[in-house]
């Protein structure tokens, strides 16, 4: 994979590990709901796991605080792509570059949009990250 489409692709990867903390923190949210505190000293069975809604609780605290990280991290990610983008010198390679990765629009909804044949902007998005990995190289 070239060196710029893999410094942008960051982001993408960035956030699908968000989303995956996302749902981990979905699972936790609900297993703590779900177990109800034990409210007397009775003990009625002795393979019952007694601190269930504590570990429970404490899963979901770590994942809350795993996605916070992940977030940080991807706007970190976010405006560091953003300022690179910045310095390319066409504005049109820093917009299509941006609705492409951080975006997520299709090529074909920017041509489209463009009103220009597929195959162009294609073209002109292989252009853009030559000029980009020119400048990060």
């Amino acid at each position: 994979m070239r060196r710029g489409k893999e410094y942008l692709l960051r982001a993408e990867a960035m956030e699908r590990r968000i989303d995956a903390a996302l749902q981990k923190v979905e699972l936790f949210r609900s297993l703590a709901q779900r177990i109800t505190a034990k409210l007397d000293q009775e003990q009625v069975s002795h393979s019952r796991n007694v601190s269930a809604n504590e570990d429970a609780i404490i899963q979901l605290m770590e994942a809350e605080e795993q996605l916070k990280q992940l977030c940080a991290e991807y706007g970190n990610i976010v405006s560091e792509i953003t300022a690179v983008l910045a310095a390319l010198e066409n504005r049109e390679d820093e917009r299509l570059l941006s609705d492409v990765f951080l975006k997520h629009h299709s090529l074909e909804q920017i041509a489209a949009r463009e009103h220009v044949t597929k195959s162009c902007m294609y073209k002109r998005c292989d252009r853009a990250i030559d000029e980009l990995e020119k400048m990060i190289n």
